[in-house]
């Protein structure tokens, strides 16, 4: 009985927490805009694939665990649009949610050097509590309740965005879980709650002739009512726009460390290690994260006055190549004279 009391104890402090904060929060988002907005679809012209995860409180006992699989591309003949979409699956303690969502956005170009991308997603979510894996007390092995072998919950999710930017300054706004759907568990409910996000950041060039190093300061900001707004702050240093450090510090939270790379223009690698500056620092060892990601530039397409260059271009080596041919075939019947 005991054991029935301290998982309905759970889901009660769950539907509390649902008012607080619930998306997962990620150091690395820096190298992965997508997590937060799905406005960013498209920014990079052709496609992006990112597998992000992260251990949270390194040294619990069931301590969140999240893996983030995500990716988009421009289309073809339509290259200032993009669709992409989500898969996530975050654990902590008994909790497991899996959720899903495709994602559309447009970019709109305002002038030479702005850009300015809307973006929707919309998915479900599953959350279940796995019975089977709970330690009950020896008194409770005959429960009932432990026939039970999972409480789930499903709810439907969606998300938007805009992403200004240019090749040296971005400004993002999104909000995710907008529609506030009610989480309905058996013994308790609870509903998602609107997640907002402000970032921004300007890119520094640090030597002017060679322009290899790359300075970025950014700045995050995330709000959901009733819990308070966190901010983070980001100062990135990228070598050859390939190999990168970083540092991060989050309010009332923890500071972080980032180092990265990418290779051939397309594989990307990049870890991160938070250190807890709260009274968890006492029982975590800390909090990790990877990411690895691909990309793929997309093909340029051709304007009408490339496609006449290409065409003259072509004519122009028939007729050398008609040339270079009779010239051979003519020196060829010399020889036979």
């Amino acid at each position: 009985m005991k054991l029935k009391l301290y998982i309905i104890l759970g889901l009660i402090c769950y539907a509390w927490l649902v008012n607080a904060q619930q998306q997962t929060l990620f150091t690395n988002f820096i190298n992965n805009p997508f997590l937060y907005n799905p406005a960013y679809a498209g920014v990079f012209q052709g496609q992006e694939y990112a597998l992000q995860y992260r251990q949270q409180w390194n040294g619990f006992e069931d301590a969140p665990r999240t893996a983030y699989l995500n990716g988009y591309g421009t289309l073809k003949k339509k290259p200032n649009m993009a669709i992409g979409g989500t898969v996530m699956n975050d654990r902590v303690g008994l909790l497991n949610q899996t959720a899903f969502s495709g994602a559309y956005a447009y970019h709109l170009k305002l002038n030479k050097n702005y850009k300015l991308g809307f973006g929707i997603s919309a998915g479900a979510a599953q959350y279940n509590v796995k019975i089977y894996d709970a330690k009950p007390y020896p008194t409770d092995l005959d429960d009932p309740f432990l026939r039970s072998n999972i409480l789930n919950a499903n709810v439907f999710d969606a998300n938007a965005g805009l992403y200004l930017y240019s090749s040296k300054f971005f400004f993002s706004f999104s909000s995710l879980s907008l529609v506030s759907s009610r989480i309905n568990w058996s013994n308790a409910n609870g509903k998602l709650t609107a997640h907002n996000y402000v970032s921004t950041g300007y890119n520094f060039t640090l030597d002017k002739k060679k322009k290899e190093w790359v300075l970025q300061p950014s700045i995050l900001a995330r709000f959901n009512s009733p819990a308070p707004y966190q901010i983070e702050g980001n100062l990135k240093l990228t070598y050859k726009n390939s190999y990168w450090v970083a540092f991060n510090y989050r309010q009332n939270a923890s500071l972080s460390g980032m180092i990265g790379a990418t290779i051939m223009d397309q594989f990307t690698v990049a870890y991160a290690y938070d250190y807890t500056t709260t009274q968890l620092q006492n029982y975590s060892t800390g909090s990790h994260e990877i990411v690895l990601k691909f990309s793929k530039a997309a093909k340029k397409l051709k304007t009408t006055t490339d496609k006449v260059l290409d065409a003259d271009e072509e004519e122009f080596n028939n007729i050398d190549n008609s040339i270079k041919s009779n010239l051979k075939n003519k020196k060829t019947e010399d020889e036979k004279k």
